[in-house]
């Protein structure tokens, strides 16, 4: 994915300018922390990125390598799969030709039922999971390292009210469609 971080950011002064201009009730400063929030998000993500990179992984191949390493026999459907995931079937079934190309994961028939299909975690998937957890568990803390347990835990609480509202986004499409 390529990541467009624009350095010619509007400061608090432009975006009073832009909203005037529109005729916008807004907080410049809402409209300031959402850009530098997201800044910060993409940036941490490319680095992300690039580790998950050096070990020949993705998001989503490590997230499908945790279910099948911590699930029952170390295997799941694929339906379980794309349940888990948040995604498609069609999206899971591309995914998983992709790591059974790279050997990290198999087919396994059903004992009791030759038509059911698992996928299971191969040794390679373990092998390559179990090197590559402790670099991400250090690079985690390293993020967060220079926070102290009472900035933890109210940059914990101001991410679940973010979360929170963002589905005020929803509310505001819904009465936009409903004015269409």
């Amino acid at each position: 994915m390529n990541y467009y971080n624009f350095v010619d950011r509007p400061s608090k002064q432009r975006i009073k300018e832009i909203a005037d201009e529109f005729n916008l009730t807004v907080e410049p400063d809402s409209v300031d922390l959402y850009l530098k929030f997201q800044l910060i998000y993409r940036e941490i993500e490319k680095e992300y990125n690039l580790l998950f990179e050096k070990f020949n992984l993705s998001e989503s191949r490590f997230t499908i390598l945790m279910f099948l390493f911590y699930a029952k026999n170390k295997q799941l459907l694929p339906s379980e799969i794309a349940n888990k995931l948040g995604v498609a079937r069609p999206t899971i079934s591309k995914m998983l030709k992709g790591m059974r190309e790279q050997g990290l994961v198999e087919r396994q028939a059903a004992l009791d039922d030759k038509r059911v299909t698992y996928i299971q975690i191969t040794t390679k998937g373990e092998g390559i999971l179990k090197t590559f957890l402790p670099y991400n568990y250090q690079a985690v803390s390293l993020l967060f390292e220079d926070f102290s347990t009472v900035e933890k835990e109210q940059f914990n609480f101001l991410l679940v009210k973010l979360l929170k509202g963002k589905d005020k986004f929803k509310k505001m499409e819904e009465k936009s469609n409903a004015k269409r």
